[in-house]
């Protein structure tokens, strides 16, 4: 049965021009900071954290694909022959949500490689990857808490916004005041890769920074494991599925 939704998520997405361009978006954004990096046309510390930002925004963006395809499927009432089916309507949201994170774990370790690595060891790129890929789900059931409609979705979606400013201010401050942009979920992956690209800076004493890559990251994934759980049954509760 999961194969047959798998087969039926990659016709899906092959059938609309946006989610092509969401397949072609890792490819070109990785290219793209590699052309900085190589180029020395910024600073290199600049073009990293270009590429960082970047691969922050495939999370919001397969977060976005991910809940206009469950818009779609309310507005087609697929959720009622869903629910007349072995497969019940949570596990199938569930399925497309998982399906869409993968693509979003996938796309974030395409973006860091193609752009040079970085500098990053495999298993940080894995990592880092794995924690920002959860704002996908997390803006997938935001998007359908709030939403009835694509244009709804799209004032959902740019309400938000903000989430992706704050991990790039946050990376102007390294004292107290970087605590400020804590509550957007992606100051964490960002941080924590603030702290590999300053790490032999961090090591000569030259840059102090508040945590380690460890804390960061763990309390990353606490952070943003806690707010998907909140927001799906936030989404539950409002769409009473």
């Amino acid at each position: 049965m999961y194969a047959r939704l798998v087969k039926f998520e990659f016709k899906n997405i092959l059938r609309d021009r946006m989610t092509i361009m969401l397949l072609v978006w890792p490819f070109a954004i990785g290219m793209l900071g590699r052309y900085f990096i190589q180029s020395n046309s910024l600073d290199k510390i600049v073009s990293e954290m270009v590429v960082v930002a970047l691969t922050l925004m495939s999370g919001m963006i397969f977060g976005a694909m991910a809940g206009f395809s469950i818009l779609d499927d309310r507005d087609d009432h697929v959720f009622v022959s869903i629910s007349i089916s072995p497969l019940n309507v949570q596990a199938y949201v569930i399925f497309k949500v998982l399906f869409v994170y993968v693509m979003a774990v996938i796309s974030g370790i395409i973006t860091v490689y193609l752009a040079g690595g970085l500098g990053f060891a495999w298993w940080q790129v894995v990592l880092i990857a794995t924690l920002t890929a959860l704002q996908a789900p997390m803006n997938a059931f935001l998007i359908n808490a709030f939403a009835t409609n694509k244009v709804e979705g799209f004032v959902t979606m740019k309400a938000t916004g903000f989430l992706l400013i704050f991990p790039v201010f946050s990376y102007l401050f390294l004292d107290w005041k970087e605590w400020l942009f804590a509550i957007a979920p992606g100051f964490w992956p960002a941080k924590a890769v603030q702290t590999l690209i300053f790490e032999d800076a961090i090591s000569a004493g030259l840059i102090q920074m508040n945590l380690s890559f460890w804390p960061y990251l763990l309390i990353g994934f606490a952070y943003n494991l806690f707010l998907v759980v909140f927001m799906y049954s936030f989404f539950r509760k409002r769409t009473q599925t």
